[in-house]
């Protein structure tokens, strides 16, 4: 063989392994840069959570007017690249288009399913919402790949102009109104409880301001974002024993323990404990306990307080009575919804 057909065969075989280098370590450059912009886009679709979606469906998403989103069929590990796309394809139309449905609080388990009737607006800026392509994309990467933890980090803080109260007063050495600000007090809130008395309601409200609920929960006008905007708590706190017991100890309550109550049609409540057992991850709530800084009356009066905001009349109607539905299995009622850890105002979401 002469001299330049060896030159020329190992010339050909380096080539063939610079080429088979090149794919075998661009692959891993390319897996690798694929993981960092998953990665990238989580993060960016965590803080798109933490400011559009956690105020229905939780800090962590354990679902509070909008049902839970913290759910094993979203997450895209264990899943084939089909099913990964199915679920990518359905929460994209599903952020994007919104969904019908009512505008009070509702959202049920149904033969261990979860079905939410709660309106969802739309997010796309094809329909009017506030989300472009992208935006969207980094938010069902979030659901899909995310860490559930990261959205808490990026809650808004509470509003100043919630907090305090400008007021105009004569400066009484000038003759001159002057602007000053003060904080929010108990005779600011402008709500009323259903089924107290005005002196009730007074002192309810001195305690949601003195135990500083009002820094984080939204009452009326004024308060704070990053809890349950509970203007109309009435309408979706399940009982009146849930509210003592959160109010007692929030940290006493498994992660599976969560609002909202489901009725069926014959009356009963439905036990969540197994769905979320499996659906919700290990999640605390954030709000500290009040058992050492209230009284059993103080903590009971706030309940009721609670349990009276809102269109009460209307949850009663649309509650079953066991009575006239103790023959009647075969139809389901109304579930309310509500939880801990976001604000609970706005149109609900639905999956």
């Amino acid at each position: 063989m002469s001299k330049r057909k060896v030159v020329a065969l190992s010339l050909l075989w380096v080539l063939i392994l610079i080429i088979q280098g090149y794919w075998l370590f661009e692959s891993q450059r390319m897996t690798k840069a694929s993981a960092a912009a998953r990665e990238e886009q989580a993060a960016h679709g965590a803080q798109l959570y933490a400011q559009n979606c956690m105020l229905c469906h939780g800090p962590v998403g354990e679902g509070i007017i909008g049902p839970p989103l913290n759910r094993e069929e979203f997450r895209a590990e264990g899943k084939t690249p089909i099913q990964a796309a199915t679920i990518q394809d359905f929460l994209t139309k599903v952020i994007a288009r919104g969904r019908p449905g009512f505008d009070h609080n509702t959202w049920e388990i149904e033969d261990g399913k979860i079905h939410s009737y709660t309106r969802m607006p739309t997010w796309s800026t094809a329909d009017n919402g506030p989300l472009n392509e992208q935006q969207i994309r980094d938010l069902v990467t979030f659901l899909m790949y995310g860490n559930w933890q990261e959205p808490s980090k990026h809650a808004a803080a509470p509003e100043v102009a919630r907090l305090t109260v400008t007021e105009y007063v004569q400066n009484q050495d000038t003759g001159q109104q002057e602007q000053r600000t003060r904080p929010v007090t108990a005779q600011d809130l402008d709500v009323k409880a259903a089924g107290l008395t005005d002196e009730e309601n007074q002192r309810a409200k001195e305690l949601f301001v003195k135990m500083n609920c009002i820094q984080c929960h939204t009452l009326g006008s004024y308060g704070g974002v990053v809890g349950p905007n509970l203007t109309r708590a009435g309408e979706w706190l399940p009982s009146l024993e849930f509210t003592e017991r959160w109010i007692t100890d929030p940290q006493s309550f498994e992660p599976w323990e969560r609002m909202p109550s489901v009725w069926h049609g014959q009356g009963t409540p439905v036990d969540l404990t197994e769905v979320y057992r499996k659906e919700a991850e290990k999640f605390r709530s954030i709000m500290p306990p009040y058992k050492d800084a209230l009284s059993q009356e103080e903590i009971r009066l706030l309940a009721r307080f609670l349990m009276g905001l809102g269109d009460v009349d209307q949850r009663a109607a649309q509650e079953p009575n066991p009575a006239e539905s103790a023959g009647n299995t075969g139809e389901q009622g109304q579930g309310q919804g509500g939880g801990s850890g976001s604000q609970g105002g706005g149109a609900g979401g639905g999956s």
